[in-house]
């Protein structure tokens, strides 16, 4: 039986999202579905940093998860952290990741003129599937690969993330079925 992945959209909708579900579908054999989610109350704001901490943020997205799905992915568009790190683009738990759009978007980095506007957000969407694959391989048990243009190479920049495809490698596709679920990944 093929695994059941919930994307939940927390507090707004995003580009192109039901595209990038098929394409996850696909990738990982699995039926995706998306839901709405109002951004609960959080203790995980850390307004020294203006970022959320992504474990505690995590940790309390994950108790309003479905029991309807085998994965859960929260997309948000916020910062988050996880120290020793700056900042993440997301970060998975066994069966839960989240991943954060706030450094995806090319507005982050400096403004968008009218003329730019369908490029930076073929972009964002691009950058935003590509992150959501990465954190779905480590649902699936995939650690990060050395093959750099895989979906599972750790980006430490978004010229990383821009580097790597939007797929996994044939060694990723491969291990998918050799490997037992992780318990932490960035």
């Amino acid at each position: 039986m093929a695994s059941r992945i919930a994307i939940y959209l927390l507090g707004r909708t995003f580009p192109a999202i039901a595209q990038s579900a098929r394409m996850i579908g696909k990738e990982f054999d699995s039926s995706v579905s998306m839901r709405f989610m109002d951004m609960p109350l959080t203790r995980s704001y850390r307004k020294g940093r203006s970022q959320y901490d992504a474990e505690a943020l995590l940790l309390e997205l994950s108790r309003f998860a479905s029991n309807d799905a085998d994965k859960t992915v929260f997309l948000f568009h916020e910062d988050i952290f996880k120290e020793p790190l700056n900042f993440l683009f997301g970060l998975a738990y066994e069966d839960a990741a989240i991943v954060s759009t706030c450094r995806l978007d090319p507005r982050y980095y400096s403004k968008i003129e009218e003329g730019e506007l369908r490029g930076a957000q073929t972009l964002y969407r691009e950058r935003m599937l590509k992150e959501i694959m990465h954190e779905c391989g480590h649902m699936f048990g995939l650690d990060h690969c050395k093959d750099k243009r895989c979906a599972m190479v750790f980006s430490e920049s978004v010229a990383d993330v821009d580097y790597k495809e939007a797929h996994l490698c044939a060694s990723c596709r491969k291990a998918i079925k050799s490997v037992g679920d992780k318990s932490h990944y960035i």
